[in-house]
């Protein structure tokens, strides 16, 4: 369960909780209100599905995904959140940048979080 909790994985959620919390309290932080949740929205699921995977399917500390799986991630999320849900609900508003944002967060992940976890435990 430590490796869930990595530094990444913290900022994610940190971000998450300030940005709904000023939504929230009526006032938006500007420029990270709009995309920025949606950008940490696919790293968020993946992360939790590889700690999953690595822990109780595979059982395998060093396995990574592919980029192909983040891929599927934000191409799923995309049609849920972007195409989906707006047909069934008013509160969702469908938006290309959003779309962006989670291939953002895919690449994101993929390069950056995924790697960076790879580096320290090669080192570790």
């Amino acid at each position: 369960m430590k490796k869930l909790f990595d530094p990444l994985f913290i900022s994610y959620c940190a971000i998450w909780i300030i940005i709904h919390g000023c939504r929230r309290l009526g006032t938006p932080i500007p420029l990270l209100n709009g995309q920025l949740t949606d950008f940490i929205a696919v790293p968020v699921i993946a992360h939790l599905a590889l700690t999953f995977t690595r822990t109780v399917i595979l059982r395998d500390s060093q396995y990574t995904y592919p980029l192909s799986y983040l891929l599927f991630i934000a191409l799923y999320t995309t049609v849920l959140f972007e195409l989906v849900m707006p047909a069934f609900s008013s509160k969702y508003t469908a938006d290309m940048l959003d779309a962006a944002a989670y291939l953002g967060g895919a690449l994101f992940y993929y390069f950056v979080h995924q790697r960076s976890w790879k580096m320290k435990t090669h080192t570790t």
